[in-house]
Parts: structure tokens; C-alpha cells; sequence
């Protein structure tokens, strides 16, 4: 009987790290990530909000610190200064301005 009792509990344990693993593989899936940081503010607005905090919150803790927030920021910046000369023109703000490929 005892070994039965170690035996059912070793296999709830080894079902319960299966089905986590899976749901971490799911939510890693469909994380945000700076690759797809929009172009200009005006396509960050038109983002779910939740889309952008997950961007944001790079160590998936569920939480978005001031470090991590600013380094957003900043990397939107830099995404947004096409001549890279360091300020946002309102054509860099709105997006419609445009790299030559």
C-alpha cells in the first residue's frame, strides 16, 4: 500500500511538471517582445495595453519596474529617431517618415 501511495505521487508530480512546462512554452509563445516594438507612438496607441507592459516586463515577472520601463522607453526613442540625430521630429513621432531599405 505504501508503495502504491509513492507511486501515485510520483506520477502526480511528473503529470503537474508536464502540464507547467507546457503552459510556460504557451505563455513564452505569445510574449511581446522588443522585435516588435511599433515604429512611432502613434502605432504604440493603437497596441492592446497589455501587449505593451509585456514588452516592458522583459523577466516575465508579471510586474513592470522603473529600469525596465525606462529602458523601454528609451529603446522606443531610438527606434522612432529615423536620422538618428537624436530628436523626434513630429513626422518621426507620427511614423511618417521612413528608412530606405
Amino acid at each position: 500500500m505504501l508503495a502504491v501511495n509513492h507511486r501515485s505521487r510520483a506520477v502526480a508530480l511528473i503529470v503537474a511538471v508536464v502540464a507547467l512546462s507546457g503552459i510556460a512554452l504557451t505563455v513564452r509563445a505569445g510574449d511581446a517582445s522588443y522585435d516588435k516594438m511599433p515604429s512611432s507612438y502613434g502605432a504604440m496607441m493603437k497596441m492592446k495595453p497589455m501587449d505593451v507592459f509585456k514588452m516592458m516586463d522583459t523577466d516575465k515577472k508579471g510586474v513592470v519596474t522603473k529600469e525596465q520601463y525606462m529602458k523601454f522607453h528609451e529603446a522606443m526613442f531610438d527606434k522612432m529617431d529615423k536620422n538618428k540625430d537624436g530628436v523626434l521630429s513630429h513626422e518621426e513621432w507620427v511614423g511618417q517618415i521612413h528608412t530606405a531599405p
